[in-house]
């Protein structure tokens, strides 16, 4: 099996080299649904800058519709120096080292500074159409509204007589959302079914947990149809490969935390967690 994180390591490496090597550039962009970000691992001096581009232009340049994935070392604070001067949903101008067939295939860019906005008509006709709401119409789940940010379909149905709001993610590869629906169509073509195997589920994995760590003083211990009775269905996320999220409100169980129960459609419920 390939190690992955090796790989990414050397295409990183030289994608450093080339960006050593290569002059400086004008480039102006459409800053999508998500800001500037950064991580850091623990051993690390600097902060990695986290922020992409949906569409740019070098100056004078056409339009390029595809992904400019943006790098750059900071500091303590100077992430929110960035964070302050490029918002989300915006148009950018940035002075890099631009590589347009990157190591890792696409094309990347280390960012040397942070311009003055761009006043671009083809770049601003880009981000009003980004804009634009994206819906999808189902014959059982009606309308589902992009949610960019996250790169998922939401709405709302009826799970077994209650409302829910459910998420359908979309396909990395393709964009598209038809296997994450195929996957929200037969969980809910199933819902009886599925409702008490998550509930059986979540029961068998932390009904011990609750009475040993997170009773109040003085409570007895739950029984299994004590815990099922306090969780309530709040939303499903479905994924492309047949995956699910089930959320819960955990009627206070754990004291306000979610019970989430993960499985898929081959599996069934397989994880059982109170994340929050």
């Amino acid at each position: 099996m390939k190690d992955i994180f090796k790989e990414a390591a050397i295409k990183n490496d030289k994608l450093e080299k080339e960006f050593a090597s290569l002059p400086e550039t004008i480039v102006s962009g459409v800053v999508g649904a998500s800001g500037p970000g950064a991580s850091k691992v623990s051993s690390e001096q600097y902060w990695s800058l986290n922020l992409s581009l949906i569409a740019w232009k070098e100056r004078g340049g056409q339009v390029n519709d595809s992904k400019l994935i943006l790098s750059k070392n900071l500091a303590d604070g100077e992430l929110e120096a960035i964070q302050a001067t490029i918002k989300r949903e915006s148009l950018v101008q940035l002075q890099v080292k631009l590589s347009k067939v990157s190591p890792f295939g696409d094309a990347r860019a280390q960012v040397v500074s942070v311009l003055d906005a761009p006043d671009d008509a083809e770049l601003r006709a880009v981000l009003r159409k980004f804009k634009e709401p994206v819906e999808i119409t189902h014959p059982e789940f009606g309308i589902l509204v992009l949610n960019r940010t996250v790169d998922w379909f939401e709405g709302t149905v009826n799970w077994i007589d209650e409302p829910i709001s459910v998420s359908v993610s979309l396909d990395e590869e393709n964009g598209s959302s038809d296997a994450s629906m195929k996957t929200l169509e037969a969980l809910y073509s199933g819902a009886s079914d599925w409702s008490k195997r998550i509930t059986n589920y979540a029961v068998s994995e932390l009904l011990e947990l609750k009475n040993d760590n997170w009773l109040m003083d003085g409570q007895e211990a739950l029984t299994a149809a004590d815990f099922i009775s306090a969780m309530k269905l709040d939303s499903i996320t479905v994924y492309p490969d047949g995956e699910f999220e089930f959320w819960h409100n955990d009627g206070d169980l754990f004291w306000g935390h979610s019970i989430l129960v993960s499985g898929s459609l081959a599996e069934g419920p397989n994880d059982a967690d109170i994340p929050g």
